[in-house]
C-alpha cells in the first residue's frame, strides 16, 4: 500500500505552481476545506507521475508530464532531434505571460498541402474547475486546432522570418518566469533554429507572427498583454502570496536553452 503525506505534497504543489489558492477568494475555513479537496488531486498527480520516464510530445497535454518536461519543451529538444534533411517543417512558439498566470503554446507542422495548427493556453489553476470525472481538469490546457492551407503556411513562415528567426539565437538572453516573452523553436528545410523575444528587453516590436497565431486561436482564453515588470516583481517581493517555487530563470545558449537537463 502506498501512503502519501498529504500536507507535505500539498505544500509541494504550491511550491511547484501546480496549485494556487488566493486568501482573498478562499479565506479561513474555506481554505482548509480546499486543502482536503485537493488531496484527491494530489494523490492522482503523484501516482500518475510514476509512469513518466520518457515519452512523446503528445504527452505534453498531461499535466504531471508537462510539469516534468516543461524546460525540454521550451528548448525544442524533440524538434531538434528529428530535424534532418527531408523532415517536414515543424515549429513551436511559446508565450510566457508570467509563468504562474498564463502560458500559451502554438505548434505548427507543415505538410504536402499546407499544414496543421494547434493552440494551447493555460492560466492560473482554479480548483473550482475540478470535475469528478477528471481530477486534473484545473491544470489542463484549453486547446484548439485547425488545418492551414499553403498560403497560410507561407504567410506564417514569412512572418517568422521577418521576426528575425533563423538569423542566430540571441546568446545569453535571460528568460525569467515572471517576464513576458516569446520563444520559437523550429525545423525548416532540415535546419533547426531557435529564437527568443523578451518584452522587458524591448524585443516585442520585432515580433511579427503574434497576430497570425492569435487570429486562429480558438482556445477561448484572452491573451494576457505584457506589462512592465520590475526587479521586485521578479524577486517576488511585495507579493506575499506568491510562492518562490514558481520563480525560475533560463538563458539562451547555442540554438536552445543552455544548461538544460533533458527531461525526455
Amino acid at each position: 500500500m502506498i501512503r502519501i503525506r498529504l500536507n507535505l505534497v500539498y505544500n509541494n504543489m504550491l511550491d511547484w505552481g501546480l496549485l494556487t489558492i488566493d486568501d482573498s477568494i478562499f479565506p479561513g475555513t474555506c481554505r482548509k476545506m480546499l486543502r482536503y479537496l485537493s488531496a484527491a488531486v494530489v494523490a492522482s498527480l503523484t501516482l500518475a507521475g510514476c509512469a513518466y520516464h520518457g515519452g512523446s510530445q503528445s504527452n505534453i497535454d498531461n499535466p504531471p508530464y508537462r510539469k516534468v518536461a516543461w524546460f525540454s519543451y521550451l528548448d525544442g529538444y524533440d524538434i531538434r532531434q528529428s530535424c534532418v534533411p527531408g523532415a517536414p517543417d515543424r515549429f513551436r512558439l511559446v508565450y510566457n505571460g508570467q509563468y504562474e498566470k498564463q502560458v500559451r503554446s502554438y505548434e505548427i507542422t507543415g505538410g504536402g498541402s499546407g499544414g496543421y495548427y494547434i493552440a494551447r493556453a493555460m492560466g492560473t489553476p482554479n480548483l473550482l474547475d475540478l470535475q469528478l470525472d477528471d481530477l486534473l481538469a484545473p491544470w489542463r490546457w484549453q486547446k484548439s486546432e485547425m488545418p492551414l492551407n499553403p498560403a497560410e503556411m507561407d504567410e506564417f513562415r514569412d512572418r517568422l522570418a521577418a521576426s528575425g528567426w533563423g538569423q542566430g539565437a540571441p546568446q545569453g538572453k535571460r528568460l525569467h518566469s515572471r517576464d513576458f516573452y516569446w520563444i520559437a523553436a523550429g525545423c525548416r528545410d532540415g535546419q533547426f533554429h531557435y529564437d527568443a523575444w523578451v518584452h522587458a528587453q524591448g524585443d516585442f516590436p520585432e515580433v511579427k507572427f503574434q497576430d497570425f497565431l492569435l487570429a486562429r486561436d480558438k482556445t477561448g482564453m484572452a491573451f494576457r498583454q505584457p506589462v512592465k515588470v520590475g526587479p521586485l516583481d521578479r524577486a517576488g517581493q511585495g507579493q506575499p502570496r506568491d510562492r518562490p517555487g514558481t520563480i525560475f530563470s533560463l538563458s539562451v545558449s547555442g540554438e536552445g536553452i543552455g544548461g538544460l537537463i533533458n527531461a525526455f
